[in-house]
């Protein structure tokens, strides 16, 4: 099987698997960022044969001898990275939608690609909203996606879910656009997005519904990001209190963009050192805002205001 171009998050990714959910690259002469190979069960047993797996962890990273990183996904796949980031041999597990598969390996597998190449990609989800482009950042749980879902729905469009790859630079920061679906609970894809979630599928190993919120993919362009919206521990403000936005800045926000790293499992010493590089250089360039709010669908309207007022001050 001839391998396939793709732009993924900015990059040229060479993929021996074809891909549904981001465009499609002529070839060119230049060389891919990161090349997606298959490799059969054989090779796995072979390379792992003195990996020792965390009970109960329903997703393993570990370190391997050589300094690539070893991934596995319950049910869904697994993955060695070699050292240098550029090369992924994965395989998927017997049995598995492959728009699952797809999904883990483009969040998962091309994190840790980054993180070894040198970059922070961190777990947020990335709406334009026409006139500005917001970034919802936080840990899982914390009802990004529902607050996409919600600014979507008010004409807004998906830039990426799950993971988001920057670029910092003196005019600014820029986002690159990821795999073009949302990850959402049944019950709030019927509420905000019910016509995506007509078209969506259930994902066993999350279950959620996987969403393409339009029918036609956009083009996968980067886009000037405006602010970032950290939204913190949901549970912690009262049901009938207004939302409450403030900047964040110094130690709380290196704590905040650290805590919201795509990557968590990878502990290299020199890590926390790029980490706290990254923060100081992201705060130079781009607001981070402290979101506090009522997680209810009848506060999302006033969230949405208060987002689409801050990002546009």
């Amino acid at each position: 099987m001839k391998a396939q171009r793709y732009l993924v998050y900015g990059l040229d990714v060479e993929s021996d698997l074809a891909l549904s959910t981001v465009p499609a690259l002529v070839a060119g002469e230049s060389e891919p960022a990161i090349r997606l190979r298959l490799g059969t069960a054989d090779f796995f047993a072979q390379r792992t044969r003195d990996v020792t797996f965390v009970d109960g962890d329903w997703i393993q990273q570990i370190v391997m001898a050589d300094g690539g990183i070893y991934i596995w996904v319950k049910d869904v796949l697994e993955t060695i990275v070699t050292p240098d980031g550029r090369v992924a041999i994965c395989r998927w597990m017997d049995g598995v939608d492959r728009r699952a598969f797809e999904a883990n390996l483009l969040n998962f597998v091309v994190s840790v690609s980054l993180t070894l190449l040198g970059e922070e990609p961190l777990h947020a989800t990335v709406v334009d909203l026409g006139s500005h482009t917001i970034g919802l950042l936080g840990p899982s749980g914390t009802g990004k996606s529902t607050l996409a879902a919600r600014l979507i729905a008010q004409g807004g469009d998906l830039v990426t879910d799950d993971m988001l790859r920057l670029e910092l630079g003196a005019d600014g920061a820029r986002v690159h656009a990821g795999p073009y679906r949302l990850k959402l609970m049944p019950e709030t894809a019927e509420r905000l997005l019910p016509h995506a979630a007509g078209r969506g599928h259930f994902n066993e190993e999350t279950e959620k519904l996987l969403v393409q919120p339009l029918e036609t993919v956009p083009e996968g362009r980067p886009r000037r990001l405006d602010a970032l919206f950290w939204l913190g521990k949901p549970g912690e403000v009262a049901p009938d209190a207004g939302p409450s936005v403030r900047r964040l800045g110094g130690i709380e926000l290196a704590r905040a963009l650290i805590s919201s790293a795509m990557n968590i499992r990878y502990h290299a010493p020199e890590r926390l050192e790029r980490q706290m590089r990254f923060a100081q250089k992201l705060a130079e360039v781009l607001p981070v805002y402290a979101l506090e709010y009522p997680r209810s669908f009848a506060a999302l309207d006033e969230v949405s205001r208060e987002l689409r007022r801050v990002a546009s001050t």
